[in-house]
């Protein structure tokens, strides 16, 4: 009977232990959700969105409505698209985009490249940072936390 109970508490016991880990990290991603959210403070109404894949190990669709842009200037919205990403065993993921110049006489050359990291959270809810630098422009680079929501 001795035996058993080793056997019973040497399987048990690393369950137990990722079970309690996964709760304390409360990091609950929503496998097959879409999320949507902004920068905080909203800033040039970026938005930002994405979607999980069915078994939640991958960020899909990554995608920011427009640029940020950290000086004055503007134009029309220039909407980003990064590439897909693996979440992590614990909830975070990393992106990268890049912005090529639409017109004029650098048209076609990298115009910036920017960085999202992200952290999944209780309720369906993540946040993280993302961070834009210009090429050639570093006083409009810049860093702006956001958060989305499925």
């Amino acid at each position: 009977m001795a035996s058993k109970w080793k056997v019973s508490t040497a399987v048990c016991a690393p369950a137990c232990v990722l079970a309690l880990a996964s709760v304390a990290l409360g990091a609950t991603v929503v496998k097959g959700g879409s999320y949507k959210g902004g920068l905080v403070p909203s800033r040039d109404g970026v938005v930002v969105s994405f979607k999980v894949s069915a078994n939640g190990k991958t960020v899909t669709g990554l995608t920011t409505s427009n640029i940020p842009l950290y000086c004055s200037g503007g134009g029309p919205p220039i909407p980003i698209h990064f590439k897909s990403a693996p979440i992590s065993r614990k909830g975070t993921f990393s992106s990268t985009g890049i912005y090529h110049v639409l017109d004029g006489p650098k048209k076609g050359q990298l115009g910036a490249t920017l960085k999202i990291t992200g952290k999944f959270l209780k309720g369906g809810k993540e946040q993280g940072t993302l961070a834009t630098d210009y090429v050639g422009f570093a006083s409009c680079s810049g860093k702006s936390p956001y958060s989305t929501k499925a």
